[in-house]
């Protein structure tokens, strides 16, 4: 493994990665009817889940409860996300606001929420995540790539919102799960005396 990947950020940002691309491909099902509250995307939700609650096993130190804990979060992060964004998308504006503007809104603050919450779960575990840098960090981040959520209708995939959002959030996590004082240090170098 190279020592890239060895570092939190990076590794989790590949795994949500591949999170991201599983999801696109293998959603799960849907147990409810758009505009109405329900359960979507099911799987989308679990394996970028797995992810964070790995992380924070593997990096932040946690136990395998408080993994677990966290996939379920992850999860229900994912539903809440989803259902917020079909809310905004249809039933709570029908007309108040264009169609296009309805889209960036449900993607920002769908954005927000899943992002949020997956922070809230990570955090319970790992104290590292604790800061506002890190709250700060995760729910922009999550904010700002949910506005990609009208280019899903567009190229018709799933991917071009997943990809960025997961990979970007899962790498944030793992940013923020090394501590302020590591991520100063640096490694020393011995330079050859010249002779």
């Amino acid at each position: 493994m190279s020592a890239l990947l060895r570092h939190p950020a990076s590794f989790l940002a590949v795994c949500g990665l591949f999170s991201a691309l599983l999801g696109s491909q293998l959603a799960g099902g849907n147990y409810g009817a758009a505009p109405q509250p329900g359960l979507y995307l099911v799987l989308t939700g679990v394996w970028f889940g797995l992810v964070a609650g790995y992380g924070v096993w593997r990096f932040g130190h946690a136990s395998a409860a408080s993994a677990i804990t966290v996939v379920l979060t992850t999860w229900v992060a994912w539903e809440a996300a989803v259902n917020v964004a079909i809310q905004i998308d249809g039933a709570w504006y029908p007309e108040a606001m264009p169609g296009f503007l309805k889209g960036y809104s449900a993607g920002f603050t769908a954005g927000a929420v899943g992002a949020s919450i997956t922070w809230a779960g990570a955090a319970f575990a790992v104290p590292s995540l604790r800061t506002k840098l890190a709250f700060g960090s995760i729910v922009v981040a999550g904010a700002l790539l949910g506005l990609l959520l009208p280019a899903t209708n567009h190229y018709d995939g799933g991917a071009v919102l997943l990809v960025p959002w997961q990979a970007t959030i899962a790498g944030l996590l793992g940013f923020n799960m090394v501590s302020l004082r590591d991520r100063r240090r640096r490694p020393s170098v011995t330079l050859p005396s010249g002779g």
